[in-house]
């Protein structure tokens, strides 16, 4: 069974370990999460025991990189990006990028915006990032790995979500979008199945096989105390967008690194009443049902 989800990210750059040193700062309000040395864990509140959790940690390697537990049936290489890599020895990343980086201010700060060829993106300092969200964080819904089609195969993808399922309990997204989510489990759900939905289910995780971007992205999915004019606000365009179908739900906001092929993205969740089917996981267990694995 996965117990443990690992982001590792570079500590060899002053820019790399600042980097890490605010995304720690920021993810550190959250209540279910926990210093180990300097790395960062989120456990699961409820049920009792149940797995995988999440840790951000850092190393001293040339790109960031993803561990499912160790379980090598989980490698996968995409592009830049490597899950459970069986060595990052003699690894080097693509170091093509943006031919043009430029420094810009609006009224609440910096942000950049990033020419290659005919494209236009624009990204936020992850510094910007924790000073318009410093104490109003409340939970992180799931993290995730965007997945391009463009770089691995339909066969590939299957291959890897079936080995998945093999070690987790992952669900299937209720619609036509191929965003299927590990939900923390105890073994015994493991073994059988979740019939019970408490708040404080996550973090989860979700795997997109992604048909937009080119570049592989590591998204973190956060809910806020904060109302969706003020989130709109603190997140104007051009850096802060809306996705239409998701809209009514969160901001996104795309990070600013130094590791060029990955995308780092922030989905800024507005203030929820109450917990509803997605908080507690229902809806992807009742509507869209657990992927099994083959054979």
């Amino acid at each position: 069974m996965l117990k443990q989800i690992t982001y590792t990210f570079p500590n060899g750059t002053p820019g790399s370990r600042k980097f890490f040193g605010q995304l720690i700062e920021l993810l550190a309000e959250i209540p279910n999460t926990a210093m180990q040395g300097t790395n960062l864990t989120l456990t699961p509140s409820h049920p009792l025991g149940a797995l995988p959790v999440t840790t951000f940690a850092h190393s001293n390697i040339p790109f960031p990189f993803l561990t499912l537990g160790d379980h090598q049936d989980l490698s996968l290489s995409v592009g830049n990006l490597c899950i459970n890599p069986r060595t990052t020895k003699g690894y080097t990343a693509d170091n093509s990028g943006f031919d043009q980086t430029l420094s810009k201010q609006d009224s609440l700060g910096e942000y950049f915006e990033l020419h290659a060829s005919s494209t236009t993106i624009y990204r936020l300092p992850i510094s910007e990032l924790v000073k318009r969200l410093k104490g109003h964080m409340v939970r992180i819904d799931h993290t995730g790995i965007n997945i391009p089609s463009a770089l691995i195969s339909d066969e590939q993808w299957k291959q890897f979500i079936h080995a998945v399922a093999r070690h987790a309990n992952l669900y299937k997204y209720p619609t036509t979008d191929v965003w299927p989510f590990i939900l923390p489990a105890t073994p015994e759900e493991h073994e059988a199945d979740i019939t019970r939905f408490p708040v404080g289910r996550e973090p989860k995780l979700e795997l997109v096989y992604d048909t937009y971007s080119p570049v592989p992205t590591i998204q973190i999915d956060i809910e806020t105390n904060l109302p969706r004019p003020e989130v709109e606000r603190l997140f104007p365009a051009p850096y802060g967008i809306s996705f239409p179908d998701l809209a009514d739900y969160f901001r996104t906001v795309y990070i600013h690194h130094e590791w060029p092929g990955l995308a780092i993205r922030f989905d800024i969740r507005f203030k929820s009443d109450r917990p509803g089917d997605w908080e507690t996981g229902k809806w992807l267990v009742k509507d869209g049902g657990r992927i099994m694995p083959e054979g």
